[in-house]
């Protein structure tokens, strides 16, 4: 028999490839403007959109929430048990707390235009009846402005004070304070417009609008009233037969509060409001009582 035999091939290994060792730059780009940025550098047009964003979203929110509070005052004149059964048991409370500001502040304004126009009829009382042109009183309307939020923080928290009170006596004791502040603030929101316009018609000074201005004035502040008491009614949980005793009690109490409160008030703030008169003219018409 023949021997096959085998031929081995050797097969060489292909030789490595030495490693190029490849240094690549990469450059870094802004995606959103395109701006070539450095090693760790950021692009301003992020930081500047951001407080444009920032602007809008703080320029929108306060434009929705002006638009929120006019819409609450016209829908008490609208529908008033609605509107205020919808914000006493709501759970946000910005909005009341931004209308018991602008009804403050409002509220001022309005004291002020009364004082001036207090002191104005003085002066001409004065002028004309002892014939002194020189008669002048000097008010700090300043003073008047800051006395102004304070009487109306006096009479806005008499109120829920007294409500809260009828309702714990009544054993309600879901009728919280914010709940009374609610109510109260909200049932109240169309004095805004009430006194903004009675300063104005004020300061006018015409006798007509002033007798129409304190017309609608009463008939606006009657129904305010009676917003709060429908709406304290409706809020709390007293017997059929015993709402006539809670609503009786708390204008009861809200009426002795307010007296005794103005009582204490009235002695210190209205003393400092007006100064003494001028020397020369004071003495004339002490003179007269000589």
């Amino acid at each position: 028999m023949a021997e096959e035999k085998k031929e081995t091939t050797k097969k060489t290994a292909p030789k490595k490839k030495e490693a190029v060792e490849e240094i690549k730059v990469e450059k870094r780009f802004c995606t959103k403007c395109g701006k070539e940025l450095k090693e760790g550098e950021v692009c301003d047009c992020s930081a500047n959109e951001q407080v444009n964003t920032t602007s809008s979203i703080n320029g929108d929110a306060i434009a929705n929430t002006c638009k929120n509070v006019w819409n609450t005052i016209i829908n008490v004149f609208k529908r008033p048990a609605t509107t205020i059964k919808e914000e006493t048991e709501g759970k946000e409370t910005n909005k009341s707390i931004i209308l018991l500001v602008i009804l403050a502040i409002s509220f001022a304004l309005y004291l002020m235009a009364v004082v001036s126009g207090t002191v104005n009829g003085v002066e001409e009382a004065a002028n004309s009846f002892w014939n002194y042109s020189s008669t002048k009183v000097e008010v700090n309307y300043f003073q008047v402005f800051i006395y102004g939020i304070l009487i109306y923080a006096i009479m806005a928290i008499i109120p829920m004070v007294s409500a809260l009170i009828v309702g714990k006596i009544t054993k309600n004791n879901t009728f919280t304070f914010k709940k009374a502040f609610k109510l109260y603030i909200t049932s109240n929101a169309p004095l805004i417009l009430v006194y903004l316009g009675m300063a104005i018609i004020l300061l006018i000074d015409v006798t007509l609008l002033n007798v129409l201005g304190m017309i609608a004035a009463m008939i606006i502040s009657v129904a305010c009233f009676f917003n709060f008491i429908l709406g304290f009614n409706a809020e709390t949980k007293v017997k059929e037969d015993r709402r006539s005793y809670a609503i009786t009690g708390l204008i009861t109490t809200w009426v002795v509060i307010t007296v005794v409160a103005f009582l204490i008030v009235g002695a210190t703030i209205f003393g400092s409001l007006v100064e003494d008169l001028p020397s020369s003219s004071s003495n004339d018409i002490f003179d007269l009582f000589n």
